[in-house]
């Protein structure tokens, strides 16, 4: 009898260790991955905690300071082919750029071991990824986005920002200088501006752009530019991340954006140079467009191809000197 008493206990004893270390185990993964909403949007009535966004994982990349333009691309860790098709094309520099901008990738984290292993070792060779400290899923856009806006405007304090997406491609051979040369005035929002059907709240809780009565009590959103691309200039970047900390984040993006610069009273300038869709443009679009939606890894090459075309086959044509 006391030989199978003492056995309980041992049996006991080993299966309360085990469940201790299953516990302990479990708490440091949630903590390394997650962040305030872990992989579903949880409802807030309280603004952004940006301390709980930053991640120790991965080394910040560095930024040189006051520079034109910063690029923030919003790109899922497993979307290697995007990046580096983009590296190769728009956001190559040529050595004699007029002036300063740089390309930054913002990813979130997962629970997939060898694809975190693989964003490492990218950082490591380009050192142009900002790791955020939640999930990366389609919910949490809001989360790495305002996560790399509050990294810009403290860290690298650029004159302006553009937030696009790993499908996009960008006009970087003609945007910095246009911003230098031709930005009508400071408080700058600008982007393809939804019109006022298309921003009417979605509450079906089937859709992805579902945003629940409690998350925004307002039945349409105030204007607001496409995520494919939009441009703040810092001082409007300094509103909106000076306001999120007190205005409830919702899982939409650009609206949120879009409710932020509400409060910061910019109201966003909409411009036919985003362009939400891929067709088949001329070579003499490419002196005016300025963002294209839609381009998989290898339409980025043409893309590129067809700017360096533009440079010398359009000079026909008056060059458009303002955001219409």
């Amino acid at each position: 009898m006391a030989v199978r008493r003492c056995l309980k206990v041992l049996l006991c004893g080993s299966l309360f260790l085990a469940f201790g270390l299953f516990c302990s185990q479990l708490s440091q993964t949630t903590e390394r991955a997650s962040g305030p909403w872990f992989g579903v949007f949880s409802p807030s009535k309280t603004g952004i905690d940006f301390s709980s966004l930053f991640s120790e994982d991965l080394p910040k990349p560095k930024c040189q300071k006051g520079q034109v333009l910063l690029i923030l691309v919003t790109s899922h860790p497993g979307h290697r082919a995007s990046r580096k098709a983009i590296r190769r094309t728009w956001a190559h520099q040529d050595e004699g750029s007029a002036y300063s901008w740089q390309v930054i990738f913002l990813v979130g984290g997962t629970l997939d071991t060898e694809l975190d292993w693989h964003v490492y070792n990218e950082h490591a060779v380009h050192g142009d990824i900002l790791m955020g400290n939640y999930m990366d899923t389609y919910r949490n856009l809001t989360l790495k986005v305002m996560h790399g806006m509050k990294w810009a405007v403290d860290r690298c304090h650029p004159q302006y920002i553009l937030k696009t997406d790993d499908d996009c491609f960008v006009n970087t051979d003609r945007l910095p200088s246009f911003l230098r040369a031709h930005n009508p005035s400071p408080k700058l929002y600008v982007g393809s501006v939804f019109s006022e059907e298309k921003r009417i709240v979605i509450r079906n809780p089937s859709s992805k752009w579902y945003v629940s009565q409690w998350d925004y009590g307002h039945s349409m959103y105030p204007p607001y530019a496409s995520g494919i691309g939009y441009i703040l200039s810092l001082d409007t970047a300094m509103l909106v991340v000076g306001f999120a900390k007190i205005v409830p984040p919702i899982p939409v993006e650009d609206a949120y954006i879009g409710i932020l610069s509400e409060r910061s009273k910019v109201r966003p300038l909409s411009s036919a140079r985003f362009a939400k869709h891929n067709v088949k443009w001329s070579i003499c679009n490419y002196r005016y467009l300025m963002v294209i939606h839609g381009l998989r890894p290898e339409d980025q090459i043409l893309a590129q191809k067809n700017v360096w075309r533009a440079r010398t086959s359009c000079n026909h044509s008056t060059e458009v000197t303002n955001w219409k």
